[in-house]
Order: structure tokens, then C-alpha cells, then sequence
């Protein structure tokens, strides 16, 4: 093992409901909601976890009751609190579940939305470490500036994964630029990839992701059903791969299991076509039942592999 997976990916507490239809624009529809649960960044570090790799987060948690039961889980996964706590409470994500299984979140934000660059300047970080940066965290200006600002300084035995979220368009262009040119690995689905590249061309007409990103930069792009596409800019290698089958209950936190498992795999030392490849189980997994948790196991994953679906 080369490293650990940290993550500045902040934690926030998710209320799930689940509905037939989003309502119409001032109307009203009855939903089922669940008992609330950690989200966000809360997922990536359970699952990188649960997967044997050592795992801390860099992002700040409250003093309040939703940050406390956060601290008492993830100490409970194995994970580890770097930042120092900050007076206040975590954010709350409402999440709105379709029979699909699509999902659309309204967040408030908290104390995770205040990260400090001192804090993270202190970290004591190493060859082989792996960080995790959330484009959710860039919608911010003052929480962009402290990220990305620490992220350009990183030296290069650190591998940066960037993920889009789906707040991409949230998240202004030269904000983009700046990160995705520390980027090492940049993950994202098929609706941010569309986002993304619409909005780098429109800052800088027939700037693509290609060009934004480090000559060695590995660019996944996560496809749902059809699986997951691994760009090797090196080599200019585009490798497909599909995904296992799998039954759609909930896909609430499904990118999250996949990075975090994508990162898991490349510290245990695979190469990124073969972490990607057991990242798609791991997605095939966690999409099967409702919410993001529990996250899958590596026994569950190689059995995925084997078989070729969740249902073994």
C-alpha cells in the first residue's frame, strides 16, 4: 500500500424522501421520508475504509449533534478527523428519490462550507497519499480559494482525484481550470461531463477537458448502465468499460462508492483500468438497494466480477 485516502469532500446529514414525480412548480406531492443519514463526503470515506485502505477526512465538522453523531460513526468505519472542529453544525441535504431511482438534492450549507487553509496547510501529507476534491465544495468562492489554493501547492508525490458533483454548473470556469490543472484523475457521470465541457468552451472557445488537464492526467467519465469510460491522456487510450448488471433501487451515492473505490484499488496498488473495473461493481452494488450504505465489501466486489452481476 503507497498511501491514504484523504477526502476535503465535505460531510453532510441527508434527509431522503422518496416520491413518485418531482412536483410541479408550486405544487405539492406526499413522499415517504427516511430516517436521516450522514452523506456526501460521509460516503467515500466509509467505502474507501471499508476497503482496507487507510482513510481521514480534511473536511471541518461542527460542534453540533449532527456533526457528533458524524465523528462517533466514521470512528466507527476506521476513519480518521484531521481538521480541527468549528463552532456550528454540518449542512443538511434533502434528497428527492424518484421510482427511477434518480435523485435531486436541495443542501443547506454549514460549518463544512468553511474550510480553512491554515488547518490545511498543517496536515502532514506524504508520498503516496491520495486526496479526494469535490467540485460540490468549488460553489463557493471563499471555499474555491482555500481549496485550490492548497490543492496548486501539493507537491507531486500527492495524486488529486477531482470529482465534478453534481454542482458543476455552480462552480465558475477559472475555478475549473485552476484545479483540473493539478487534477491527476478527474471522475465524472455523464450529465457533468456535458456540463464541464460546455462550460470550459465557453470560457475559452475549443478548450476541452483534454487540454485543461496535466499531460498524465487519467479522465473517467461514470456512463450508468453502460458502464464507465477511462481516458489514459498519455497514451491517448479510451477504454470502455460495462457495467455489471445490477436492479435500480437508488442512486444516491453511487458516484461516491465508485471514486472511492477507483481510489482504494489504486493505493492497493492496481492500475486505473482495473480499479475503474471494480469500481463498476462496487457501483452495480450500491445502486441495487436503497441508500448509499451499507458500502460494499471486497468480497462482494470480486464476487460481482466473477459472476457478472449483483444477484450471486
Amino acid at each position: 500500500m503507497s498511501g491514504r485516502f484523504i477526502s476535503t469532500y465535505s460531510v453532510v446529514l441527508s434527509l431522503p424522501m422518496r416520491i413518485s414525480k418531482l412536483p410541479e412548480r408550486g405544487g405539492s406531492i406526499h413522499a415517504a421520508a427516511a430516517t436521516s443519514l450522514p452523506a456526501g463526503g460521509f460516503t467515500t470515506l466509509c467505502a474507501a475504509a471499508k476497503l482496507g485502505v487507510p482513510t481521514a477526512t480534511a473536511s471541518p465538522l461542527g460542534t453540533g449533534p449532527n456533526s457528533f453523531m458524524v465523528r462517533q460513526l466514521l470512528a466507527e468505519a476506521g476513519v480518521k478527523i484531521l481538521i480541527p472542529e468549528l463552532v456550528g453544525d454540518i449542512g443538511v441535504a434533502i434528497q428527492l428519490i424518484e421510482d427511477d431511482g434518480s435523485m435531486t438534492s436541495i443542501v443547506t450549507t454549514g460549518v463544512e462550507s468553511e474550510p480553512s487553509r491554515e488547518s490545511l496547510d498543517q496536515l502532514d501529507l506524504h508520498d503516496g497519499d491520495l486526496v479526494h476534491i469535490s467540485g460540490s465544495d468549488l460553489v463557493s468562492e471563499t471555499s474555491a480559494e482555500v481549496l485550490v489554493g492548497w490543492a496548486e501547492n501539493l507537491p507531486k508525490g500527492i495524486t488529486v482525484l477531482v470529482s465534478a458533483s453534481p454542482s458543476v454548473a455552480q462552480v465558475h470556469a477559472s475555478v475549473w481550470l485552476r484545479i483540473l490543472r493539478r487534477a491527476d484523475i478527474v471522475s465524472r457521470n455523464i450529465r457533468e461531463a456535458g456540463t464541464l465541457s460546455d462550460i470550459l468552451g465557453g470560457y475559452e472557445p475549443g478548450l476541452s477537458l483534454q487540454d485543461a488537464t496535466r499531460e498524465d492526467a487519467v479522465i473517467v467519465r461514470r456512463l450508468g448502465v453502460m458502464g464507465c469510460e477511462v481516458f489514459l491522456k498519455e497514451t491517448g487510450e479510451k477504454i470502455s468499460l460495462p457495467a455489471y448488471e445490477s436492479n435500480t433501487v437508488d442512486t444516491a451515492g453511487v458516484g461516491d462508492t465508485h471514486i472511492a473505490t477507483m481510489c482504494a484499488a489504486l493505493l492497493l496498488g492496481h492500475d486505473p483500468v482495473e480499479a475503474a473495473r471494480m469500481a463498476n461493481a462496487a457501483a452495480a452494488i450500491t445502486i441495487s438497494h436503497e441508500s448509499a450504505l451499507p458500502v460494499p465489501t471486497w468480497e462482494q466486489i470480486d464476487a460481482v466480477m466473477k459472476h457478472g452481476d449483483v444477484t450471486h
